[in-house]
């Protein structure tokens, strides 16, 4: 029976991008949604003009948008500055993959998954199980190298003369995609809150240390 446990032995490389990655895209989410609540220009603007008003100096609505926004905007630099290293944390990932990864039991999954191998009805719903939470990956990837692809063209739509439409439904792109990340990183910690509670107990602590290999067999 082959075996589709998540657990594996992790190498330095991935243990490192994995959580360097994590704490990018938490990085990522947490401006947004600083910007959304606390630093809405909306909210600060009206308050702004408010607090003025009541000192005896009141402001146009218009410097009161203009000084929300600066205060707002070294956050979104930050914003733009973890955008690049997602970007670089994607190569990466590309390179890990292609020159350090073994093979994984992927495609074998997949033909267990669908019926197209005869196997025990345990081993299927465990291979189907497998195959569903790997096409979750893929399709993470594909969404992070379009949320990288669609920040990179909002942040140099100036330098590639990008149009006023097209930037906006860049925007309107990018910014569907972040929920995208909202419910993968909910899902992906569920996921593994049940994985160390049935299937795979020590899946996180395997993600810390490494886990056990063939050269390192008393790793656990």
């Amino acid at each position: 029976m082959q075996n589709y446990s998540f657990r594996k032995y992790q190498f330095l490389s991935l243990r490192l991008w994995h959580w360097a990655n994590s704490i990018v895209i938490l990085g990522l989410l947490g401006t947004v949604l600083i910007r959304k609540t606390f630093l809405s220009w909306r909210t600060n603007a009206a308050l702004i003009e408010e607090k003025m008003k009541a000192e005896g100096t009141p402001v146009t609505p218009e410097l009161a948008k203009e000084i929300a926004v600066a205060i707002r905007n070294p956050l979104w630099d930050w914003h733009i500055y973890l955008g690049f290293v997602l970007g670089f944390l994607l190569l990466a990932r590309i390179l890990i993959a292609i020159i350090i990864e073994k093979k994984s039991p992927g495609f074998s999954a997949i033909k267990v998954a669908f019926g197209i191998k005869q196997v025990p009805k345990e081993e299927r719903t465990r291979a189907l199980h497998f195959t569903a939470v790997k096409a979750g990956y893929a399709i993470f990837y594909v969404v992070t190298l379009l949320m990288v692809i669609t920040g990179f063209l909002l942040n140099f739509k100036a330098e590639i003369g990008l149009s006023r439409d097209l930037a906006a439904t860049t925007k309107e792109i990018h910014e569907i995609m972040m929920w995208f990340f909202v419910f993968f990183v909910g899902g992906h910690i569920i996921g593994v809150v049940l994985a160390e509670n049935r299937s795979d107990p020590g899946i996180v602590s395997d993600m810390i240390h490494g886990g056990k290999s063939e050269q390192n067999p008393r790793s656990e």
